[in-house]
């Protein structure tokens, strides 16, 4: 009954009402740029997704890591356990100031996405139907694809991202779509624009939706 309960959350949050309304997602070159440190940029594919909004405006740019590291573990409460906690998992750029799903302002630049858990408590009650979040970290400050960041840096480094007392979460969930069919925007029933795409693990791919646009409900 709890198995479905939960499945039922996720797919009311990210069940895709439509194709986002004039949203796309295109595929650009590898990332080469010098604010991103150079083992952080060998450890990404050769490719990576654009997402444009209904102006014909670049919302970000993301580069996926090629291999995501996976154990078995399962974490109660969360989709993605098998991803230890702290993994890189990407490099995300913004052109202009954005904010998270926090809804806090976020200042244009080059970030990595790192693999987190919300925490359980009262403070985080209702915010999402999972605990996978990712936590962006200015890429100038984080260096090393191959470490898992330990919590307290991470939180740091997210914070610094934020320019707040909290750290900068971006929700992911389970894609809805076939994979065949990835990657693609949807807007869920909340008006969130959600990146639909597959991450590669040693194990399989993992397919998610990355809201990119929208904050929490609750």
């Amino acid at each position: 009954m709890v198995k479905q309960l939960f499945a039922f959350l996720l797919l009311f949050v990210f069940a895709p009402l439509a194709f986002a309304d004039n949203f796309k997602v295109e595929s650009i070159a590898a990332l080469k740029d010098a604010a991103v440190a150079e083992a952080m940029r060998g450890a990404l594919e050769d490719k990576g997704l654009r997402v444009i909004d209904d102006k014909g405006k670049t919302v970000c740019d993301i580069w996926f890591r090629k291999e995501i590291p996976v154990g078995k573990e399962e974490i109660p409460g969360a989709s993605f356990g098998q991803i230890v906690e702290g993994t890189f998992i990407g490099v995300i750029n913004f052109p202009a100031n954005t904010s998270d799903f926090r809804g806090q302002g976020i200042k244009a630049g080059w970030y990595t996405l790192r693999y987190s858990l919300i925490l359980q408590d009262g403070n985080h009650l209702g915010v999402s139907p999972a605990r996978d979040f990712f936590l962006i970290c200015p890429a100038a400050d984080d260096k090393d694809p191959n470490t898992a960041m330990k919590m307290d840096e991470m939180l740091k480094l997210s914070r610094a991202a934020a320019g707040a007392g909290h750290p900068s979460p971006w929700y992911f969930g389970m894609a809805i779509s076939a994979e065949k069919d990835l990657p693609k925007i949807v807007k869920n029933e909340h008006e969130h624009v959600v990146l639909e795409t597959a991450l590669k693990t040693k194990s399989g791919s993992l397919a998610i939706g990355l809201i990119v646009i929208g904050r929490t409900e609750g």
